[in-house]
C-alpha cells in the first residue's frame, strides 16, 4: 500500500507517518522547502519526499509517478495563535485543498481522508453533533469549514472517495512546544509557575494514538464517501482538572496563576464531541483516558529531552 501525506511534519501528521511506516505502507509526503522536520528527522530516509506546498505543487505529477492509494490531507495553516493572515489561512485550507482534490480525482486514488476541527461547530451548549449547524468564528475555522464542505462536494458530484474527521483538542508525542500540554509538562518538571486562563475552560482532549487508529479506521472504508465524523473521547476535562493531573503525575509543586490570559472568543466551558456516529458507522472508540494519555506523554518527554524547548 502507497500513501500520501500533507501536513507531514506538524504534530499529527509525524504520528501519523510513523504509524503508516510501522504498518509497512510506502510513504510519500509534500514537505515545504523551509518547514521544521524536528518531528521527522529520524525518519527521513524511510520516506518519499516532494517539496511544495498546497499552493504551488505539481500534485498530477507527484501523484502520477507515487500513484497512492490513499491521500491523508492534515496540511493546513492557521492552526497556531502566530499564524493570523486570513488571506494565507484561506488560500492554504480552501484553494491548496482544491488542487489537492482536482489531482485526486484524476489520479484514482481509492480514499483521500482528511482532517477537518471541532472549531468548525462554533461554541455549542451541548455535545457537538456532525449533522447540527456549523457556526465558525474564527479564519481558521471558516476555512475548515469550507475545507470539509469541498471534500463532500467532490464525493458527492466528482465521485472522489473522501472522509472529514473532526479532531478535537488532540496532545501526545511531537505536539508544539508552546501548546498547553507541552508547556504544562515542561514547566511542572521545573517547578516553575504555571500562567493559565480561566480554569473553567473546557475542551475533549484526546491522545494522539487515539486519533491515528482513526484516520487508519476511516482509510478502510470508502464506502462513507462524504460522511463528517468527530474525534474525540467523548469527555470533556476543565482546565483546572487537566492541570491538576498534570501537577499530580509530575510531582510538581508548581504554583498556578489562573487568570493570567485572557479568554479567547472561542473559549467556553462546553466543549466535547458527541461520539455516537463515529462508533456506529467506524466502530471507532477512543482508547486513552485523559491520565493513560498524559502519564504516556510525560514518558515520552522524559525520553526525549531535546524536543522540551519552547518555541
Amino acid at each position: 500500500m502507497r500513501a500520501f501525506v500533507t501536513g507531514a511534519t506538524g504534530f499529527i501528521g509525524a504520528n501519523l507517518v510513523r504509524r503508516l511506516l510501522e504498518y509497512g505502507y510506502e510513504v510519500h509526503v509534500l514537505i515545504r522547502p523551509e518547514s521544521k522536520r524536528w518531528r521527522i528527522e529520524d525518519i527521513l530516509s524511510n520516506l518519499h519526499l516532494h517539496e511544495g506546498d498546497l499552493q504551488t505543487a505539481d500534485f498530477n505529477h507527484i501523484f502520477t509517478t507515487s500513484q497512492p492509494d490513499v491521500i491523508f490531507h492534515l496540511g493546513v495553516f492557521g492552526a497556531y495563535q502566530f499564524q493570523t493572515e486570513p488571506r494565507q489561512i484561506l488560500e492554504t485550507t480552501v484553494f491548496g485543498t482544491l488542487r489537492l482534490l482536482q489531482a485526486a480525482k484524476q489520479s484514482g486514488v481509492k480514499i483521500l481522508v482528511a482532517a477537518g476541527s471541532s472549531s468548525e461547530y462554533g461554541t455549542k451548549q451541548h455535545p457537538m453533533h456532525e449533522d447540527e449547524l456549523v457556526e465558525p468564528n474564527t479564519y481558521y475555522a471558516i476555512g475548515k469549514v469550507t475545507q470539509t464542505h469541498l471534500c463532500q462536494h467532490f464525493s458527492r458530484v466528482e465521485k472522489l472517495p473522501t472522509v472529514s474527521l473532526r479532531l478535537f483538542s488532540v496532545y501526545g508525542p511531537y505536539e508544539e512546544p508552546g501548546r498547553l500540554v507541552p508547556t504544562l509538562i515542561r514547566k511542572s518538571f521545573a517547578n516553575e509557575a504555571l500562567e493559565m486562563a480561566d480554569p473553567s475552560i473546557a475542551r475533549d482532549y484526546i491522545y494522539v494514538d487515539d486519533v491515528i487508529d482513526a484516520f487508519m479506521v476511516a482509510a478502510d472504508h470508502p464506502e462513507y464517501s462524504g460522511e463528517v465524523f468527530n474525534v474525540g473521547t467523548g469527555e470533556q476535562t476543565c482546565l483546572r482538572d487537566i492541570v491538576a493531573q498534570g501537577l499530580r503525575l509530575t510531582g510538581s509543586n508548581s504554583g498556578v496563576n489562573w487568570g493570567a490570559y485572557a479568554q479567547r472568543s472561542f473559549d467556553t466551558s462546553i466543549w466535547v464531541a458527541d461520539t455516537v456516529k463515529v462508533y456506529r458507522n467506524l466502530g471507532f472508540r477512543a482508547q486513552h483516558s485523559l491520565e493513560d494519555g498524559l502519564r504516556k506523554t510525560i514518558n515520552w518527554f522524559n525520553a526525549n529531552n531535546k524536543y522540551h524547548a519552547t518555541t
